[in-house]
Parts: structure tokens; sequence; C-alpha cells
């Protein structure tokens, strides 16, 4: 049983340190492409946008996340759609509030990954710490058990020679 708990474990550490990974990456990635130009997240092919969407979408399933957070990412994204079929360059401020709604929605996304992981290491450790004292509690009630039964044993030896002695 706890071989199985701990390979579910190392699985389930995998995959939200892989999250997280992913998550910081594409914070770094947009707040760096922000900083050089505001208006970068407009200039995104609206094809590839589709794309974009279904791979975070993909990210946030596998973070599990609530739908609100998903909700507002999605929202964020494809806002972007609406805002490209403008004739004309809006104001680049448009598109910094748009960036920095998405670096905020994935850094919180992020902080939940790690409160995630976090919480499943203590589980872990409790787990461990829980197996640990319930094998040394059964190992130490066998240790008994067996002397108890050796003693009786002994008793039982004992009366019967001093029955045939007598």
């Amino acid at each position: 049983v706890r071989e199985k708990e701990a390979a579910d474990f190392a699985k389930n550490e995998a995959e939200l340190m892989d999250v997280i990974d992913t998550l910081e990456r594409a914070v770094t990635i947009i707040s760096k492409e922000m900083a050089k130009n505001p208006a970068a997240l407009a200039q995104i092919d609206t094809s590839s946008t589709a794309r974009l969407v279904q791979t975070l979408s993909v990210v946030i399933d596998a973070a599990s996340f609530i739908g609100i957070n998903k909700e507002k990412l999605m929202a964020l994204i494809q806002s972007q759609n609406s805002d490209d079929q403008e004739p004309g360059a809006p104001e680049a401020a448009v598109y910094k509030s748009h960036s920095s709604g998405i670096v905020d929605v994935l850094e919180d996304m992020k902080e939940k990954a790690e409160a995630s992981l976090s919480d499943l290491r203590k589980e872990e450790t409790n787990s461990k710490h829980n197996f640990g004292m319930l094998k040394q509690s059964l190992e130490d009630q066998m240790a008994f058990d067996t002397k108890d039964m050796e003693d009786e044993k002994a008793a039982k030896a004992e009366a019967a020679e001093g029955k045939a002695t007598a």
C-alpha cells in the first residue's frame, strides 16, 4: 500500500513541478516581451491565438485550477481577438493592461500550483510518518506476542513436566 502511495506522490509531484516550471517560463516570456514592446501581445497572429488558448487550457486543466481563473485567462486572451478587428493601432496602455492581467493570472496560477505542491509534500510526509509509526507499532506488537507465546510455551512445558513427575 505504501509503495503505491509513494508512486502516486512521485507522479503528482512531477506533474505539479512541470506545471510550475511552465507557468514560470510563460510569465517570464510575456513579461520580457511586454518590457520590450507593450503592444507585443496585440501582434500575435490571430491564427496562433487558438493554439495559445488550447495550450493554456491544457496547462490550466493539468494544474486543476478552479474555473474562475481559467475563465479569466481565456477571456483575456480571447478579448485580444475583438481588439484586433478594429482598424488602426489602439494605445499601448490597452495592451499593457491585457498583458499585466495575463501575467497576474499566470502568477496566481503558479502560486496555487506551488501551494498544491506544498500540500502534497506535507501529505506525503505525514503519510510516511504514519506508515512508519504503524509499522513500528506492529513490529513491537509482534515482538511482544512472540515473547508472550514463548513464555506460555515454557509455562506449558513446565506444567507438563511437573504433571509427568507427579
